[in-house]
Parts: structure tokens; C-alpha cells; sequence
């Protein structure tokens, strides 16, 4: 994936779109689920506000994933973590 981090191993993925805005917040989380198998769990990090209800209506809507959690930071900047499972 350019310009996003995303880590993935035996127990843990996680993609950080930190600096990222709507549409690509989802077209990046889109294309991590793509890479998971049914089941996976992935943490999205992301500090931009309206992805927080794109990403999981998206996701919804095209049948990719649920949302388990949604986690506010604890710094003084704006972020949160989206628990999301693929379907």
C-alpha cells in the first residue's frame, strides 16, 4: 500500500492513515480488509473525523467487515482506533 503504514503479523494488523482524508481513508482500509481472510481483525488509526463514520458505513454497505470497537486517543491531537473484523 503507497504512503500508509501497515503492519501485519501472526496475531496483529494495524494500518495507520494518519494525515489521510476522505475518500482515501476507506480506498486504504479497503484495500487492507482485501488482504485479510474472513475472521482477521485489523486496527485502523486515523486523525481525521468524518472517516470515523465513512469507514465503517463503507464497510457496511459493501459487505467487508463489522466494527468491533472504536477508540478515542489519549494524546492532545485528534485520533482514533477502529476495531474492525472482515466478514
Amino acid at each position: 500500500m503507497n504512503n500508509s503504514k501497515y503492519h501485519a503479523d501472526k496475531n496483529r494488523r494495524k494500518l495507520d492513515i494518519r494525515g489521510r482524508m476522505c475518500p482515501m481513508t476507506f480506498v486504504y482500509t479497503k484495500l487492507a480488509l482485501e488482504e485479510l481472510e474472513p475472521g482477521d481483525v485489523i486496527e485502523v488509526v486515523l486523525d481525521f473525523r468524518p472517516a470515523l463514520r465513512n469507514i465503517p458505513d463503507s464497510c457496511v454497505r459493501q459487505n467487508l467487515a463489522e466494527v468491533l470497537e472504536i477508540r478515542e486517543g489519549q494524546s492532545n491531537e485528534p485520533e482514533w482506533t477502529l476495531i474492525l473484523k472482515k466478514i
